[in-house]
């Protein structure tokens, strides 16, 4: 069964391969118009009946609206999104093969001569070669080379025995050129089915590019995604929202668990609460057994990270809720958030063979000493002060507000507990 990305380019592929020829018809078309315009006593020489020039114009009409009729038929199939069946490939191979063969065997009884043996209208057989490798299938252009190339030589064979005339090149020339447009046919069919190999191979390379982009936009964010595939080294200072998310004594939750059943609540949980960050444009950066980390502003599409981080807090909020309501065994369930605004340091270090996307600097200690304290006040979401003034219209009151020595930190840190 042919792989649907793979039909969908073998349609297009025949859609232009009709193009291209309806394109050369036209200008053979306009070709013998002009030479019968312009060039009539040399049209004479060459068609002594009037009605062979009639039926060059008749198989140039037919030939457009055979390949007329069959780009309309693929363009139908292209947009139904079904597949071109081999019956129509045979059948336009077949028939572009049979109207220029014919109209060669009706000129030549026309003209009662052999003279069309070694006219340029033969060369259309090349043409026909040359863009059967489009139908990106090495029989059609095989079985092609070789049909033209028995006609050619029977049809050598008819004109040279029933009309005689002088030849300007030795008659087994015309077998050998038979033999040319067998050897052409192969080599066409040749380069159909390489690019055919190429056009899968290139396929496999995107969907397995596209695999490993889409575990990757699981970790960051697809803005984040992009800037790393456009810079590689991708390293830079920003100011951003951290927030740190834990669940109380987790440990004591789970510990009559087994791990199946501890891995199905933690994506129970864990999976709308990422799904919510990533809505709001944030970033999580580490998913611990108990808890996470997210980041919003990275990279900085706006300067509204501030209340997207805000917006996915409430959010988070309020499917804890819902979140203990559906779920008896966990209506205990408790958390601490905190969350904090500063520089970091975003980047993509590592080796060539093992890279890593790395949030650091004191922000980030700050944020996630936030959120430990929420131990020592009994609270559930904290801020630091400047964060809160970037947020006070959206948020409103809070509950306390007061500056606080924290672990590892210089300096004291002003928290506001809003739950």
């Amino acid at each position: 069964m042919v792989d649907p990305f793979l039909n969908i380019e073998i349609i297009k592929s025949e859609k232009k391969r009709l193009e291209v020829f309806m394109g050369v018809l036209l200008s053979g078309l306009a070709i013998t118009i002009v030479v019968r315009l312009f060039q009539l006593e040399e049209l004479k020489i060459t068609f002594e009946n009037d009605r062979s020039y009639i039926t060059l114009m008749a198989a140039i009409a037919l030939m457009n609206g055979f390949i007329f009729l069959s780009r309309s038929w693929v363009i139908r199939v292209l947009r139904s999104g079904r597949r071109l069946t081999k019956r129509y490939f045979w059948l336009t191979a077949g028939m572009e093969v049979m109207i220029p063969s014919l109209w060669l065997v009706v000129v030549a009884l026309e003209e009662q001569s052999a003279y069309f043996l070694d006219s340029p209208a033969i060369f259309m057989y090349f043409v026909l070669i040359i863009v059967s490798s489009m139908h990106l299938n090495f029989w059609i252009s095989a079985a092609m080379g070789l049909l033209i190339g028995v006609f050619y030589a029977g049809y050598t064979y008819w004109v040279t025995t029933s009309y005689s005339m002088t030849y300007n090149l030795p008659i087994f020339i015309f077998y050998v050129r038979a033999a040319v447009y067998v050897i052409a046919g192969v080599c066409a069919g040749l380069v159909a089915m390489e690019l055919r190999n190429r056009l899968s191979a290139t396929h496999q390379h995107m969907q397995e590019k596209e695999e490993i982009e889409g575990l990757f936009s699981q970790q960051i964010s697809p803005q984040l995604v992009k800037v790393l595939k456009e810079k590689k080294d991708y390293t830079a200072r920003l100011e951003a929202v951290l927030v740190f998310l834990d669940i109380r004594d987790f440990t004591e939750k789970v510990q009559h668990l087994s791990p199946e059943e501890v891995n199905e609540f933690q994506n129970h949980f864990f999976s709308p609460i990422i799904q919510i960050i990533n809505d709001n444009k944030g970033i999580v950066n580490q998913i611990m057994g108990d808890g996470l980390m997210a980041t919003f502003g990275v990279p900085k599409i706006d300067n509204l990270y501030p209340q997207y981080a805000w917006k996915a807090v409430e959010s988070i909020l309020m499917f804890i809720e819902q979140f203990r309501k559906e779920n008896k065994e966990h209506q205990l369930l408790d958390v601490g958030i905190g969350m904090h605004i500063g520089e970091v340091l975003v980047g993509n270090i590592g080796t060539d063979t093992r890279k890593q996307l790395s949030i650091s600097g004191k922000a980030v200690i700050v944020a996630s000493r936030i959120e430990q304290f929420n131990k020592e006040l009994n609270s559930t979401l904290l801020m630091s002060g400047e964060l809160y003034q970037l947020l006070a219209g959206e948020i409103g009151n809070y509950k306390s507000k007061s500056s606080y020595k924290l672990k590892g930190i210089d300096e004291e840190i002003t928290i506001v507990q809003i739950i």
